[in-house]
């Protein structure tokens, strides 16, 4: 719904801090069921996560290599979720958002969506002097042909969306040892940390993410 006053379409932005990501997940699919049935409106949940591993509907056995309860005693749970995409990490390093928007206010257009999550990342990094790309074929966002610095997962249902991406703030490859990130085979994970001429952290970004998802999806707060 647009304000009267202006030409911008309304958010309600919801920073949830560090969330368990089973929690942030029962508060996604929540808001998702109010969307759908036009009882709310469009919303967006920044957060961050303990350690956790999420497996999308591409995910195969060959993804990850240790178990389920080995990954458990490490501290880093494994969860099956309805999202796109193969298997993935998010943590405390991450600036994480889950954007629950209709696009019937936007463009009906799943590439359109994947490709602007995609630039308010790229606009981002070169807010912090790193230059992000995309590659043809994959999704998330590359600093080169083997360098990936965000991952993007997302379901929608009856336009309306679920799940959406991650950016590597501070170095989290370790992380990643366990998976084949995405399916992807050999690939760098990076941070922003690594790449930035600037001192970067967590709060830092997202205001600065924020910035970017407000201005590309024509959002007022």
């Amino acid at each position: 719904m647009s304000d009267a006053h202006s030409d911008k379409l309304l958010l309600e932005v919801y920073d949830l801090g560090v969330i368990d990501y089973g929690k942030a997940l029962e508060l996604q699919r929540h808001y998702h069921k109010k969307l759908v049935e036009g009882s709310q409106e469009d919303l967006l949940l920044v957060c961050s996560h303990p350690a956790v591993l999420t497996c999308g509907t591409s995910t195969e056995d060959a993804h990850i290599f240790a178990s389920a309860e080995d990954l458990a005693a490490r501290g880093t749970p494994l969860v099956k979720v309805e999202r796109g995409g193969s298997v993935t990490y998010h943590g405390p390093e991450q600036s994480i958002f889950y954007p629950i928007i209709n696009l019937h206010h936007h463009k009906t257009d799943v590439g359109w969506y994947m490709r602007t999550l995609e630039e308010v990342v790229i606009q981002t990094l070169k807010d912090f002097g790193v230059a992000g790309t995309r590659i043809p074929g994959k999704t998330g966002v590359w600093t080169d042909e083997r360098s990936k610095i965000a991952f993007s997962g997302v379901r929608i249902s009856r336009w309306c969306t679920l799940h959406g991406f991650s950016l590597n703030v501070l170095p989290c490859a370790e992380r990643f040892r366990s998976i084949n990130p995405c399916g992807l085979g050999d690939i760098q994970v990076v941070s922003l940390a690594e790449l930035s001429p600037r001192q970067v952290s967590v709060p830092a970004v997202t205001q600065r993410l924020l910035r970017r998802f407000l201005e590309l999806f024509n959002y007022e707060t």
